[in-house]
């Protein structure tokens, strides 16, 4: 019995219906066939329901390494597709085999693969499996590029907020729908994407399969993430990367989608004062006129507002201010105005245009026709063989990102003239402590003029007021 060649068969259920073998099936074929061969069999691998168009399966891999480890000497497949799809890893896999002195043979295909012919019969038929790969994916990309061209996503997967039916495809879900519609609001009006966990795990729905992990079957922050970021609920769907118009009925408004990526982009903790610990960064001036910086000053290394020019120009004495008495003035007012801060918001007049704001807006707009431009002439070029294929990806990725940024940099300055939000977060002052303070600051931005303080002692004097006023004068 010991004397007998070890075989370990290698089972894989493809991704492809029609070629979707039960593993059951080719493990009885396996088995059978070592018997017949006077085989003794030492392992079972299987990989179920992944594509032989990847060398990426563990099972494959495990098969590998026992011949390459000399711990079997045979590998049994049902039919030669089994191992791989692709040339070059067929091409490696037997290379491998053969030099660690092992043998690849099929149950249901046998071939002397010792003779010659036998390796040209093996190669036409992995040389078939490759063709019926590919054939496959043709047909998969044929029909996603039809359904794109139609306003439709590549596939029907669920889709939070909608429901499918063939007959009329994805329609808004009385139920969910809204529920998305909703999140979308509340992120935008300062929410932040944790405290929308919390109020969707309050609720009736929960997220439906495609959208990352959810063991426990409630919200995540990472899912509400994706479900947002991929814009199905604004009338969008995604093709390699890029938003473009779909056939289904929108949720939301593109003007809201439109805030919203400029709402994700400020949280991102990119600029300056988003980065800083300090909730008013940016938000509080001197009563001089001259903004104030955050940080640990004096010999305690408490943390203060200081007057900028009181620093550097000696344009007054003093210029210190706790960060305390400041941000406790500001909650002060926020309860001061608790019953009438949605009706007032509602009631905002639209802001006035910045100086040079419709420069920069068109500015930034011939931009991103002039980059538009360049990567259709990167693309011509490539096409009539004048610039490498290296040359062309490096700069078709550098005009990509420049595109990018300056899209965000339009949606920006499109949200920072906007009317502020009418709907203001409800919980505000429930959820103080524990939103995070980019997202405070956020919010604040669209409610309040920024804080005028007259920094003294024994108390300095802070003035807040809401953009329905007039900004805070300081006597």
């Amino acid at each position: 019995m010991a004397g007998k060649p070890r075989a370990v068969l290698y089972l894989r259920q493809s991704v492809a219906r029609e070629d979707s073998i039960s593993l059951e099936l080719q493990e009885t074929a396996g088995r059978a066939y070592a018997k017949s061969q006077g085989y003794r069999v030492v392992a079972v691998e299987a990989d179920p329901g992944i594509s032989g168009r990847t060398w990426k399966r563990p099972a494959v891999l495990r098969v590998m390494a026992l011949i390459e480890n000399g711990d079997a000497d045979v590998i049994v497949l049902w039919k030669w597709s089994r191992l791989s799809r692709s040339r070059l890893d067929w091409a490696v896999a037997a290379d491998k085999v053969e030099t660690a002195g092992g043998r690849i043979e099929s149950a249901t295909e046998p071939l002397d693969v010792s003779t010659s012919t036998g390796r040209l019969a093996r190669g036409m038929l992995t040389e078939f499996a490759a063709f019926e790969s590919e054939r496959i994916g043709d047909v998969w990309k044929e029909s996603h590029a039809r359904r794109v061209s139609r306003g439709l996503p590549a596939n029907g997967k669920p889709r939070f907020g909608y429901q499918y039916t063939r007959a009329e495809g994805f329609t808004p879900d009385p139920v969910s729908g809204p529920v998305l519609a909703e999140m979308y609001r509340r992120y935008n009006s300062g929410q932040s994407v944790y405290s929308l966990v919390q109020w969707a795990n309050d609720g009736p729905t929960r997220p439906v399969t495609g959208y990352g992990p959810s063991g426990d079957g409630l919200w995540s922050a990472r899912t509400i993430r994706r479900i947002l970021d991929q814009g199905f609920g604004a009338g969008y769907i995604t093709r390699h990367g890029e938003r473009i118009p779909g056939a289904h009925e929108p949720v939301i408004t593109p003007a809201e989608f439109e805030e919203y990526l400029a709402r994700r982009d400020t949280r991102r903790v990119s600029r300056r004062t988003e980065r800083s610990e300090y909730l008013l960064s940016g938000l509080i001036r001197c009563d001089c006129g001259s903004t104030m910086n955050a940080g640990l000053f004096g010999t305690g290394r408490i943390p203060k507002y200081r007057c900028k020019a009181a620093n550097e120009k000696r344009a007054h004495t003093g210029g210190y201010v706790t960060t305390a008495v400041v941000e406790d003035a500001v909650l002060d007012w926020l309860r001061s105005v608790a019953d009438d801060i949605t009706h007032a918001a509602q009631d905002l007049p639209a802001p006035k245009p910045k100086a040079g704001a419709g420069n920069q807006e068109a500015a930034l707009r011939r931009k991103v026709v002039k980059l538009g431009a360049r990567m259709d002439n990167l693309t011509l070029k490539l096409v009539d063989g004048t610039i490498p294929q290296d040359s062309y990806e490096r700069l078709r990725d550098q005009t990509k990102t420049e595109l990018a940024t300056t899209e965000a940099q339009l949606r920006n300055l499109a949200v920072a003239e906007a009317k502020p939000a009418a709907v203001i977060v409800p919980d505000l002052l429930a959820n103080w402590g524990g939103l995070p303070i980019p997202v405070r600051r956020d919010m604040l931005s669209r409610l309040i003029h920024p804080v005028r303080v007259k920094p003294g002692r024994p108390r300095s004097i802070v003035a807040v007021a809401g953009l329905w006023e007039d900004p805070p004068i300081l006597g």
